[in-house]
């Protein structure tokens, strides 16, 4: 007699398997299509949302990281999981840039925003945990809300790391949870009343509501900035620091690709390549 195969088990789907019909955010990470899917429907009106739940707030926060990153004349800046570009067209002249995400969609959008503007944004399509990038391609690298949309926050920072020049630098901008209890109380009020509303009217003829409430149900699952600095550790990097913004609401992690630099390296010249060898 022939055995049945064993049924599926939602709570742990592969990565090609649909997502469960309520995923959590960890569950609906795993599905990289879905993940794709998602970003791509919300694209058109991403930026408004992120006005919208920031109070309009999140450009300033952007220009915090980039102090932070400190990028000099010549250094190379990736800025990961870009979106639409946001933090890249917001480096100061002389910092070249290259933008990368793995939803094309986002990708365009970022295009079409650096041709408005008159500025050359370099964008390339591409997956956080296999960066299409050689080995210390670059001085500076910013992840802006991104990383907590990854299946594997570990992964990725060792391949942010690879990516680095030695002596270079990261810099993460994520939502946080505020440390104060009354902070903590008003943010999570914020999330759980006000979100579901903003929602509804940055989804109308982007995607529907679903996504936004992932994307909320996601700042709540993410861990505080003193586990993630420990990732940051895990995977290598030194120097990590985190300081927490507009109450603690957001925290900008930094860390350093230890390693000094050739003495004699000119900034813009004598690097490799930056895509990998095919």
């Amino acid at each position: 007699m022939k055995s049945e195969p064993p049924a599926p088990n939602p709570a742990n789907p592969t990565p090609t398997s649909p997502p469960p019909a309520t995923p959590t955010p960890a569950e609906f990470r795993r599905t990289p299509g879905a993940v794709r899917r998602m970003f791509a429907s919300v694209a058109p009106g991403y930026d408004r949302l992120n006005r919208m739940l920031s109070l309009g707030l999140d450009q300033g926060w952007r220009r915090e990281a980039i102090r932070e990153l400190a990028p000099g004349p010549g250094d190379r800046t990736l800025d990961l999981c870009c979106g639409t570009g946001d933090l890249a067209l917001l480096l100061p002249p002389g910092a070249p840039a290259v933008g990368c995400d793995f939803t094309p969609a986002m990708l365009e959008l970022a295009g079409e925003k650096a041709a408005r503007r008159g500025a050359a944004l370099p964008r390339v399509a591409g997956d956080a945990l296999r960066l299409p990038f050689r080995a210390a391609s670059f001085e500076r690298l910013a992840i802006a809300f991104g990383v907590r949309n990854l299946p594997d926050t570990g992964a990725a920072f060792r391949e942010a790391r690879r990516v680095l020049a030695p002596g270079g630098r990261l810099v993460v901008l994520e939502f946080s949870k505020p440390p104060r209890r009354i902070a903590r109380l008003g943010h999570h009020l914020w999330l759980r009343l006000a979100v579901p509303g903003v929602a509804r009217v940055a989804a109308a003829g982007s995607g529907g509501a679903d996504p936004y409430r992932y994307l909320r149900d996601s700042i709540f699952a993410f861990p505080e900035p003193e586990p993630l600095a420990g990732e940051l550790g895990k995977a290598g990097f030194g120097r990590v620091r985190f300081r927490y913004r507009s109450f603690g609401t957001v925290a900008i992690h930094t860390a350093e690709r230890e390693g000094e630099p050739a003495a004699d390296r000119v900034p813009g010249r004598g690097r490799p390549p930056l895509t990998r060898a095919t």
